[in-house]
């Protein structure tokens, strides 16, 4: 007689990118061990009714800023993975903007060992090129970097530890690290900003005395993101890398991107919630709150992006979340130079995005795609993340479509939830019931379930061993 599974996750409809359909989830060991048609699981020891529901993969976030050790106040792996849970988010990739920065073969593992006793959902690592050392490229590899990841501006004041051999302003140092990056197999995520005319429309800026929330946007108009986009790609034409550009915000950056694709480069896209629901606007009413880097833009570039993401050219959402406290935040209002860019969105991408779904203005299906199967698949963990497929990790989001939820400061788990104004009161459709990470339920209610330190590391499953390992190595 064939041993009971685990769970059952019974009566629900199953939402993938390829479409929608009636079926019973049976999971053994923390993976989907069988997908069946209704009624037909075997026995399991716990069983869930997800009558009415929407069964979506949990979102797999490849773009999340982690402020510890240096900044914990503003968030840690604790924390922020309890934020990813409640939100329906059950992987992260954090960036390696760290300090010091995430160089290193020794810093990776000192980020993995903090990660190891606070992390609540499974966590993956990018790696910075460094000092554009190759065997220290192939170790970081080897030791599962998920990417590596490039900065063509320069580092804010005072933070060059937390930007060193991240942040490259040179062709000759991007070039390079396109080179080594392309030899280790993984991909190259690339913020694509101008310094030199950054710091040209800064300087203006200044001398006329503007220190208001619009005068940063002024410093990095859409100009700065395309010529970034395209001195990148015309040395990638050369080299021949998978890049992969990050928050991109403008239409003419999408321009820029659709011309490479065109010619047949390995070049793919992502943006951020903050461009697709905010736009210049927003800046009047909520200043440092939604200061970013590129800043948000007009609704023009809004629509422009909605549209490379229905057709491909731009082909995941991330939160890009980054976490400042509210008492940092507020100094920008008279000097906007002076406080950090970025917003803690971990917590509301699945909501938005949900929301606008269930709105009627794009399919589920698409949204799935978009923010859990494409960032698998792009960073190489698709076997066991982002899919809702036998063998895959039992990572689950469970959404009640009748009913709403309201955005208020209650609902965040963030340390830095203070900072969240530009979203606050919005009303969203859908309800997050239950969020599944392996199997096990992590959040629920609003309440976060999983302890600190049973999420896992996520290495690309060309890595040796498992590509859901324990967060200390793999197996």
């Amino acid at each position: 007689m064939e041993a009971p599974i685990d769970l059952a996750i019974t009566g629900g409809t199953v939402v993938r990118g390829d479409g929608r359909r009636a079926l019973d989830i049976g999971v053994r060991d923390g993976v989907i061990a069988i997908l069946a048609e209704p009624g037909r699981l075997p026995s399991a020891r716990t069983s869930v009714d997800a009558s009415g529901l929407l069964i979506v993969p949990g979102i797999v976030d490849s773009h999340f800023h982690c402020r510890a050790p240096d900044h914990p106040e503003r968030e840690d792996f604790d924390s922020g993975t309890a934020a990813a849970a409640a939100g329906g988010v059950t992987t992260i990739f954090e960036m390696p903007i760290s300090d010091p920065a995430c160089g290193t073969p020794d810093v990776l593992a000192d980020r993995m060992a903090l990660a190891r006793s606070q992390a609540r959902v499974d966590v993956g690592f990018f790696a910075a090129p460094g000092d554009l050392d190759a065997p220290l490229l192939q170790e970081m590899a080897a030791a599962g970097a998920v990417a590596f990841k490039v900065m063509m501006h320069g580092f804010p004041p005072g933070r060059e530890a937390s930007f060193k051999g991240l942040a490259m302003t040179e062709d000759r140092d991007v070039y390079r690290a396109l080179e080594l990056v392309r030899d280790t197999g993984r991909l190259l995520a690339v913020h694509t900003e101008d310094q030199g005319l950054i710091d040209l429309f800064e300087a203006r800026e200044r001398a006329a005395g503007h220190g208001g929330p619009r005068a940063h946007a002024r410093s990095r108009p859409p100009l700065a993101e395309a010529i970034a986009v395209a001195r990148l790609g015309a040395m990638n034409e050369e080299v021949g890398a998978r890049v992969h550009l990050v928050h991109v915000s403008s239409a003419r950056a999408v321009e820029y991107i659709r011309w490479f694709q065109a010619r047949g480069q390995a070049m793919t896209a992502e943006t951020t919630p903050a461009y697709l629901f905010g736009s210049e606007v927003d800046i009047d009413t909520y200043g440092p709150f939604v200061k970013i880097n590129p800043p948000m833009r007009t609704r023009e570039d809004q629509t422009a992006l909605w549209q490379a993401l229905r057709d491909g050219a731009v082909r995941t959402i991330a939160s890009d979340h980054a976490p400042f406290r509210a008492v940092e935040k507020e100094a920008g209002w008279s000097d906007i130079w002076e406080v950090g860019s970025g917003i803690p969105g971990v917590e509301i991408t699945g909501r938005l995005l949900w929301d606008e779904a269930l709105r009627g203005n794009v399919d589920l299906e698409q949204v799935v795609r978009w923010t859990s199967e494409a960032p698998a698949s792009l960073y190489g963990v698709e076997r066991r993340k982002g899919y809702v497929r036998e063998g895959a990790d039992a990572d689950l989001v469970l959404l009640d479509p009748t009913a709403e939820t309201v955005l208020t400061p209650e609902l965040f788990h963030s340390r830095s939830a203070d900072a969240i104004r530009h979203v606050l009161g919005r009303r969203c459709r859908g309800e997050i019931v239950s969020v599944w990470s392996r199997g096990e339920r992590v959040a629920a209610g609003g309440r976060v379930l999983a302890d600190p330190g049973r999420g896992r590391v996520v290495t690309p499953d060309d890595t040796s061993g498992a590509s859901s390992a324990p967060l200390g190595g793999t197996r």
